[in-house]
């Protein structure tokens, strides 16, 4: 009977975005815009006028209100805003702070801490600081890549793709053969190596190259041999010989099942014994263990958190460290942008980071780190959010790629 790995992906919110900024107009450049909220006891009009009174007074005015929630907008000058707060029926005043679309860089990027990687080493190690080095390359095992996406153009180098069992197999430069009719695969990429380009998103490592290993088909599933052969595949890389310059340094695998496999778990330990770092999704069943790949003792296992750092119901428990994963801003195919939540949007802010790590790691003339000294620093540097060390539901902590990029040049 033949296996079956089924891709778990939660799909929470799915859409293109293409947000305008908000902008706010400008007081006087002394003053200060504030929102002035009225006590639901009290006479919205009376107080209204008597902060209007006060803020032309003081040389502001009146901007705009919004009486449905009792909110009144002046400018008034710094010193006067105590004055405001101490008018009769008034409960609070706060700045109007100006508000605008999420840039390039998103909050899940700064939440893994990489904009300060790439701002702290930049200056002495140039593309690497971005994950750019000639022989780092981040295989994305998955549904493939849209290659000809804004933000990913000229990122993929190279392809595999194993489906139906192996009846459908090729590995060359032809990238229109990977090409990726699902989705998941290309926003799985963006995470990994959107182009910092002043448009769209930007990904982790944003320079990094990729390879794009089509192991899942157009509904997202594929076979254990298939994906078995990926890993392989993407281990000998270009040349066809393990152990090579051109061989894959970090596997991304955002797939997994709940069946064993022992072709799977061989395929793993062959990349694992040619020093390739393999990261997994834990899987978004909610259930008490990772999924496979993710639960080899070869491979990282990622699950999920929030904007706000909380683990969702979904993930899985017992992961060994954890990444944004949901409501995630990322490539899709078509050149369009989408929203995306799961361990599988978590996995590659990992991979990402592990190749930052090698490619600085090769830019300051050292060694690639092994796939066991890769886990010991990701989760040795993970940022304990629950506070209890390695618990069930974060692992050891979220990634923080400033400080594991740090550990790694000058304590390994």
């Amino acid at each position: 009977m033949r296996k079956w790995i089924v891709l778990t992906i939660v799909l929470l919110f799915l859409s293109t975005i293409l947000a305008t900024s908000l902008e706010a107009s400008a007081a006087p450049a002394s003053y200060q815009r504030v929102i002035v909220r009225v006590s639901p006891v009290a006479d919205y009009n009376l107080v209204k006028s008597q902060v209007i009174g006060l803020s032309k007074s003081l040389g502001g005015g009146l901007i705009s209100e919004i009486p449905e929630i009792r909110a009144i907008v002046v400018s008034v000058p710094s010193s006067g805003v105590s004055y405001l707060s101490k008018i009769k029926g008034v409960i609070t005043v706060e700045v109007d702070k100006p508000a605008k679309a999420h840039g390039e860089v998103q909050w899940n990027i700064y939440m893994v801490n990489a904009p300060n990687v790439w701002s702290s080493y930049s200056s002495s190690y140039g593309n690497a600081a971005y994950g750019y080095y000639s022989t780092i390359r981040v295989a994305v095992v998955d549904t493939g890549i849209d290659y000809t996406h804004p933000d990913l153009y000229g990122a993929v180098t190279w392809c595999v793709v194993s489906l139906n069992n192996g009846a459908t197999f090729y590995r060359g430069t032809n990238l229109t053969k990977c090409y990726d009719n699902n989705g998941h695969g290309t926003h799985v990429a963006g995470i990994i190596a959107a182009r910092l380009n002043g448009q769209g998103v930007a990904g982790v490592a944003p320079k990094a190259l990729l390879y794009a290993i089509k192991v899942l088909d157009a509904s997202g599933s594929g076979y254990v041999s298939d994906i078995a052969k990926g890993i392989i595949e993407a281990t000998k890389g270009p040349d066809g010989t393990p152990g090579t310059s051109d061989d894959a340094d970090v596997i991304s695998m955002s797939l997994g099942s709940s069946s064993d496999s022992t072709t799977l778990h061989d395929a793993v330990k062959y990349a694992y014994n040619y020093g390739v770092v393999l990261v997994a999704a834990a899987g978004n069943e909610g259930a008490s263990s990772p999924d496979y790949p993710a639960a080899y003792q070869e491979v990282i296992a990622v699950g999920a958190v929030d904007s706000n750092g909380n683990v969702p119901s979904w993930s899985n428990m017992y992961p060994d460290v954890v990444a944004p994963g949901v409501n995630i801003l990322s490539t899709y195919p078509g050149g369009k942008y989408a929203t995306l939540s799961g361990t599988s949007m978590a996995t590659p802010h990992v991979s990402a980071i592990a190749a930052l790590i090698q490619a600085l790691r090769l830019a300051a003339g050292k060694p690639k780190l092994t796939p066991s000294q890769m886990y010991y620093v990701l989760t040795y540097t993970a940022d304990d959010l629950s506070g209890n060390g390695y618990d069930p539901y974060y692992g050891y902590g979220l990634v923080d790629a400033k400080a594991a990029v740090d550990y790694a040049l000058h304590n390994i």
